[in-house]
């Protein structure tokens, strides 16, 4: 073997140590590296959903989701004199909302004819948190700040919360809005004989108020 060839050989085996211990530091290193972390977190996101409820007195005191009719109106003539009653709503929940109010379906004998001459008052008093005192009869209506919600016939009230009267903004928690409701039955306008055939007729609707 040639002198050259040695001193490659010895120079191989000196630099090979070396270069082990090199690659050794290099993986020390990047392990070192990879072993910091840090996180951070605003604890856990929620999402909850607020209610909202709604009931009436019917003028009585005691509230309930149904209660029984304001009108239960007999013995009518045409025209017919004017009556009010008065009902108050109670809302409640987290939310708030917008209180409206519509009819349902109207129903009776001849109620066609005689639902368009019913004509109705309906107004609103303010919002408010204090329990209110008024009567079915209207007892205690004071009318003060109260608004027209709507001046119409039975048969043209709307039959959808979208439609409803009303647009009453309530806030959240207890609350209540009292409402007086007016009638009056009008004459046709035809005559005696286009009124007198509307006797043994009827008409009738149920009244809803909803919050959305």
């Amino acid at each position: 073997m040639s002198t050259k060839s040695q001193r490659r050989r010895r120079a191989v085996r000196a630099i090979a140590p070396a270069a082990g211990l090199l690659a050794a530091g290099l993986l020390v290193w990047q392990g070192s590296v990879a072993a910091f972390s840090a996180s951070t977190d605003n604890g856990s996101e929620q999402w909850n959903t607020g209610s909202l409820t709604l009931v009436n007195d019917g003028g009585t005191g005691t509230y309930a989701a149904s209660t029984t009719p304001i009108f239960i109106e007999s013995a009518l003539k045409i025209p017919s004199a004017s009556v009010s009653r008065c009902l108050t709503v109670k809302a409640g929940g987290t939310t708030g909302g917008t209180l409206n109010f519509y009819r349902g379906a109207v129903t009776g004998t001849n109620s066609g004819t005689l639902a368009p001459l019913i004509a109705l008052t309906i107004k609103a008093m303010p919002v408010t948190t204090t329990v209110p005192t008024v009567t079915t009869n209207c007892t205690n209506w004071t009318g003060t700040g109260a608004t027209t919600v709507a001046t119409t016939n039975l048969s043209a009230l709307p039959t959808t919360y979208a439609t409803g009267l009303g647009g009453i903004t309530v806030p959240a928690g207890t609350q209540y809005v009292v409402y007086q409701f007016t009638y009056q039955v009008n004459s046709t306008g035809l005559g005696n004989a286009a009124d007198n055939a509307l006797q043994s007729s009827g008409a009738t609707a149920p009244f809803t108020f909803e919050i959305q």
